[in-house]
């Protein structure tokens, strides 16, 4: 159980998990929302067919008012006018009325109703009935009322009489016990169906409803695409960096490698010579050192690095003896130098750090394109920053790829892998929580500039 409870999702799954559960509840509430106001617009259309059936009841059973201008008819001709949804008004056996307009055209009494109008009375109001059928599984329709009157005796039971001590009440009493009833004529009204309002969700509202899944679908096809973009650019870029890091493992082991070769073809021919011997076999223990070196920094790729307090000067001046016996082979003479007025401390780890210095140093050698070079160290403690500048005198850094230069496989060199820059960057700023970019670049030279966390030491 303990071994279940130590498992913990990487990073990136974590990520992935987030994006997901923040899509779906986009989508939820873009769904909600939308059906909310869908309802709400369903809700007004009813009122609206609600309020025009019941204005059109009061004008069929208004017999006394004048058919002409009574307000009823005012407000059923508003109402109509302002309806934008389909909807039919047939009798009361749900059939569909056809009238005639004064040009002699035949149409269906209704609004928005889409049906042929050139056809004849018959097939429109066949039609018209398809349309009946469409209409009545989408809402109930709404029912207007004939209202009629009829006479209808009854017979109500005579309350019983007063008690009084007279002769003539006595009299009475026996006829009144004798028709305990009474008949009274009243009219009842009965409610007769006339006619039907159906009716339908407008266009709008129709679009409105398959909004979201319109843009659920074009959201998921750009969710897609970019997946997709995203994965094959991280592809290439994880392509990219395990061929720059083989470039790059043979580029560090190359140089102690030859110089071993060499070493050993000047030891066969001059077995004899100690002193040479000695020479030989100092310069091999440095090669090996090297090797050993470059070794421990593969390892460290990947894994928490041990930071020490280190007197970054120091750092810098081994930089310097290694490169000033190597850079007089590249055909054009570059001269290092550096500018530390004190001793600055920071904790780093000496083998990765020094190889951020290396591919710094080699960027800055090949970008001199002029036969005398400088590159320039200069050491400063600006508060509570170690601030490290390397500025060359080449030909600059072109504007428009500054931002790409730190990125994996990207390189101005021809047979360059895009490599270096990517792992100075890795190596400061995750490794060391530091800051490495551009502080100037022009035709005149490029100045790196590093940012550390000083320590005392």
């Amino acid at each position: 159980m303990s071994s279940l409870k130590s498992i913990r999702l990487p990073a990136s799954a974590n990520l992935k998990l987030l994006l997901v559960v923040l899509a779906f509840a986009i989508v939820a509430g873009t769904l909600w929302f939308t059906q909310q106001l869908v309802n709400d617009l369903r809700q007004a259309e009813r009122k609206t067919i609600e309020l025009y059936g019941k204005t059109l009841q009061e004008l069929i059973n208004d017999e006394n008012a004048d058919p002409s201008s009574t307000p009823a008819l005012n407000l059923a001709v508003d109402l109509v006018t302002t309806i934008e949804f389909p909807m039919m008004l047939t009798d009361a056996e749900k059939k569909p009325s056809i009238q005639t307009l004064p040009d002699g055209r035949t149409e269906v009494v209704g609004k928005y109703l889409d049906y042929d109008t050139t056809a004849t009375p018959e097939q429109q109001l066949k039609q018209a009935e398809a349309l009946v059928k469409d209409m009545e599984e989408a809402y109930d329709p709404i029912i207007v009322y004939t209202f009629t009157l009829r006479d209808t005796v009854i017979r109500v039971p005579v309350p019983p009489p007063l008690a009084t001590d007279s002769a003539s009440d006595s009299a009475a009493s026996p006829a009144l016990m004798a028709a305990p009833f009474i008949t009274k004529t009243i009219q009842l009204r009965d409610s007769i169906i006339s006619n039907y309002i159906f009716y339908d969700d407008s266009k709008a509202l129709q679009q409105l409803s398959m909004l979201p899944y319109v843009e659920l679908t074009i959201v998921a096809m750009f969710i897609l695409v970019g997946y997709i973009g995203f994965s094959h650019v991280k592809r290439n870029e994880q392509s990219n960096i395990w061929v720059g890091m083989a470039k790059e493992t043979a580029h560090q082991l190359g140089t102690p490698l030859s110089s071993l070769m060499g070493w050993i073809e000047l030891l066969r021919y001059m077995p004899d010579d100690p002193p040479q011997v000695l020479e030989a076999a100092a310069e091999m223990e440095r090669d090996i050192e090297r090797l050993n070196r470059v070794a421990h920094r593969f390892s460290k790729i990947g894994s928490a690095a041990e930071l020490k307090p280190v007197n970054l000067n120091e750092v810098l001046t081994t930089i310097m003896a290694y490169f000033q016996r190597r850079l007089p082979n590249i055909g054009r003479k570059v001269i290092i130098t550096l500018d530390a007025p004190e001793p600055v401390y920071s904790a780093i780890n000496v083998e990765l750090f020094e190889w951020v210095l290396e591919n710094l140093v080699r960027n800055a050698a090949d970008a001199i394109d002029r036969p005398e070079g400088t590159i320039h160290f200069r050491l400063r403690r600006i508060r509570d920053l170690a601030v490290i500048d390397v500025q060359d005198n080449g030909r600059g850094i072109d504007p428009k790829i500054r931002k790409d230069i730190f990125r994996p496989g990207f390189s101005t060199k021809q047979r360059g892998w895009g490599l270096g820059l990517s792992l100075a960057r890795r190596i400061v700023e995750e490794y060391h929580k530091g800051k490495i970019t551009i502080k100037d670049s022009s035709s005149a030279g490029t100045t790196f500039r590093i940012r550390l966390k000083a320590t005392e030491g």
